[in-house]
C-alpha cells in the first residue's frame, strides 16, 4: 500500500503566549541554517510574545455564546467564532478558499468572509442552509459597512 504524505503550505502560526521571560539573553542558542545544518546564534533575545501551544481555550459558555450574532442559538452544536477565525487566520491567507464540510449555522463560512477567504460549505438540513445563508448575507452586509 502507497502512502502519500500532503504537506500544508500555508502556516501563519499565532503568537499571542506572553513567554514569561522575554528580558532573558540565550547564549549559544542552536538555530537550523536553510541548508538543514545547525549553527549556534550568541546574544540572543526573546520576543515578549511566543507562539501558541497546542491547547487553545475559549469562553463558550454554552450553546451559541461563542457567537457575536443570535444565529449560534439557532443550531445545536455551534463552536466559538474566535476558534473558527484563528484556525482560518493559521491556515490559510487571504483569497484562499475554506472548506467546510459540515457548514451548520455557517460560523466558518462567517469568520471566512469577514477575514478575506472565500468558503465552500456543505450542509444536508435545509433549516440550517437556511439559517447559514442568512448570516452569511448579514456578514457580507458587515463586511461592506466596514469597508
Amino acid at each position: 500500500m502507497n502512502h502519500v504524505q500532503i504537506k500544508n503550505a500555508t502556516y501563519n502560526l499565532i503568537e499571542d503566549r506572553k513567554n514569561r521571560f522575554p528580558e532573558r539573553w540565550g547564549k549559544g542558542r542552536k538555530v537550523r541554517n536553510k541548508d538543514g545544518s545547525f549553527s549556534y546564534r550568541d546574544n540572543y533575545k526573546s520576543k515578549e510574545f511566543g507562539r501558541r501551544f497546542n491547547i487553545w481555550k475559549y469562553n463558550n459558555g454554552g450553546q451559541g455564546y461563542g457567537c457575536s450574532d443570535n444565529f449560534g442559538q439557532m443550531h445545536p452544536a455551534t463552536f466559538p467564532e474566535q476558534l473558527a477565525q484563528d484556525h482560518i487566520l493559521s491556515w490559510s491567507n487571504e483569497g484562499d478558499v475554506v472548506l467546510d464540510p459540515f457548514i451548520g449555522s455557517g460560523t466558518t463560512a462567517k469568520m471566512a468572509l469577514l477575514n478575506n477567504r472565500h468558503f465552500i460549505g456543505f450542509e444536508l438540513s435545509e433549516e440550517y442552509c437556511k439559517i447559514a445563508n442568512e448570516r452569511i448575507r448579514k456578514a457580507l452586509a458587515e463586511k461592506a459597512v466596514g469597508e
